[in-house]
Formats: structure tokens, sequence, C-alpha cells
């Protein structure tokens, strides 16, 4: 009877987490957010005023260097209309060439959605130069994507597979 209790209760655990499974998958492209830099291009420790649409209206969204694992550069919320609006710096240490400034949040259906335009890093012209500290802002927090519910689903499907076996003694 264990042994039945226990493979209930793992079939159930992997059904939860293969339906969770498709929500990383939901990653729509950048068909309905659009957004802009301004400027596109400069030395590192750039200031960039960052402005788009199609977003949900009133969520979160973060702003990211190169990827989602990269650095957070920005995060706030939409506005209703799901307009959103950053300011970022480019990190000091980031070498000349192209790289990728990442949206994350959520597209008006309801989509999650990265998205991404490209910034190219300059040479430093004359003067200063940038800074070594002339970034700063460190990442703070992953993105919230509702894994953290996993676990308490899995204990629910084996509270749910005890109470199954329990009832059919």
């Amino acid at each position: 009877m264990k042994t039945k209790w226990l493979v209930v209760s793992v079939l159930t655990l992997l059904v939860v987490m293969a339906s969770a499974a498709p929500a990383a998958a939901l990653n729509a492209d950048c068909d309905t957010v659009a957004f802009t830099m301004t400027p596109d291009q400069g030395p590192a420790g750039t200031q960039v005023a960052v402005g788009g649409t199609g977003a949900m209206g009133s969520f979160p969204f973060e702003l990211y260097w190169e990827s989602i694992s990269g650095d957070l550069l920005a995060s706030g919320t939409s506005a209703a209309s799901g307009d959103f609006s950053a300011d970022i710096t480019i990190p000091a240490g980031a070498s000349e060439g192209a790289h990728g400034v990442v949206f994350f949040g959520t597209s008006e259906t309801e989509e999650i959605v990265t998205c991404t335009r490209t910034f190219t890093v300059t040479a430093a012209t004359g003067g200063e130069g940038v800074q070594p500290d002339a970034y700063t802002q460190a990442r703070t927090a992953m993105p919230s994507t509702g894994v953290f519910l996993l676990p308490a689903a899995g204990l629910l499907a084996m509270g749910a597979g005890v109470l199954i076996t329990r009832r059919r003694r």
C-alpha cells in the first residue's frame, strides 16, 4: 500500500511540474511590445532613456543587460495604458560592440515577453572617460515567474494522494 501511495504522489508531482513548465514557453517575441532607446549607441557609462508600448497596464517590468540573467538595469511599473519608460546606465565595464538591452515583462495579451534591442558601445571620446563606478546598480531580484508555487503545488498533490489512498482502504 505504501508503494501505491508513493507512485501516486510522484506521478501527481510530475503532472504538476509538467503543467508549470509551459509558462516558460509562453515567451512571446517582440510582436506585441515595442521599445526604443535614446541614444542607441555611446561609450560605456552612457545614460539612456528607454520607452515603449504594448506592456500589460499597471504591471511590473524589468530591463536587463544582455539577458534576463544579466545585470538588472532598471525596473518599474507600466502605466495603465501599457506605456513604460525608464532611464538606464550602460555598464561601465561594457566592451565595445553590439550588446542587448532586454525588456522582461507581460504583454497586453498577458503573455510573458522578453524583447531585445541593440545598444552599440563605442570607444570613449576624450575627456575623463568613463569612471569605474559609473554603473553601480546591482541586480537585486530574480524575475517573478511563479516557480515558487511549485513546492506548494507538490505538497498539495501529495496531500491529495494521501487522502485518495486513505479513502480506498
